[in-house]
């Protein structure tokens, strides 16, 4: 279960949070939505990073999958879309090259025999996140992105769509290649000829440029001290 919880967490593609340590707050809600089994808060800090206080899993992945949608619906339709070979559907034929070359590598595919094999518990995670997704989509209308390409409704989303999410970000991290990498040094490094500075130098600062770390973390810091483990928030 918790390699499926990390597909979600990562695949989703924003941070949710149940620990304490939360940066002051923007936003309280409580929401009233259809499938929640008890009463839970999402707390939307300063950073615009929602964070979600749940009494049981079900919920918790449920509203995970709710803020998402609110936040990324359509960066989500995009991602699921590009796994399964279908972005042309929605911005046109000059990604069809792009859509068949996915088809070929078979993302979607490899995701459907993962998905069959992930146990219960792992099932119960991917369609509580979907049923959040579509909870949200249900009762609101859909963000703008969708009338600039004239599309007026949004398929289900479904656990295998975020396995599919899980298993294209994991495609991108290991069989990608460092040729944009290469492009930008070299153009970064003509910059520099052309105009009297190190162009090197610059790409280096900007390609390795990091925010430290914000108390919204779960995660330890590049020291490799370990991440603190407040008492969990409460509900009410």
């Amino acid at each position: 279960m918790r390699r499926v919880v990390v597909l979600v967490l990562a695949g989703a593609l924003l941070l949710v949070s149940t620990v304490a340590g939360i940066e002051p707050a923007r936003a309280t809600t409580y929401p009233k939505v259809p499938g929640l089994d008890q009463r839970a808060r999402i707390i939307r800090d300063r950073f615009g990073i929602n964070h979600v206080i749940a009494r049981n899993d079900h919920d918790l992945f449920f509203l995970q999958g709710y803020v998402h949608a609110q936040d990324r619906l359509f960066q989500m339709d995009l991602s699921r879309r590009q796994a399964s070979g279908r972005r042309a559907e929605l911005l046109g034929p000059e990604l069809l090259a792009d859509d068949i070359q996915l088809r070929t590598v078979g993302i979607r595919r490899a995701s459907e025999r993962s998905l069959a094999a992930y146990s219960d518990d792992a099932r119960r995670v991917l369609d509580a996140y979907a049923e959040g997704v579509n909870a949200w989509v249900a009762a609101n209308p859909l963000p703008s992105e969708y009338a600039e390409v004239e599309v007026a409704s949004f398929e289900p989303w479904t656990a295998l769509d975020s396995a599919s999410v899980g298993k294209l970000i994991a495609f991108g991290l290991s069989f990608d290649v460092d040729i944009f990498t290469d492009l930008d040094y070299d153009a970064y490094v003509a910059a520099g000829q052309a105009n009297g500075f190190d162009g090197a130098a610059l790409y280096s600062e900007d390609a390795n440029r990091a925010e430290p770390f914000s108390d919204a973390s779960t995660v330890p810091d590049a020291t490799g001290t370990p991440a603190p483990n407040p008492p969990a928030a409460a509900v009410d």
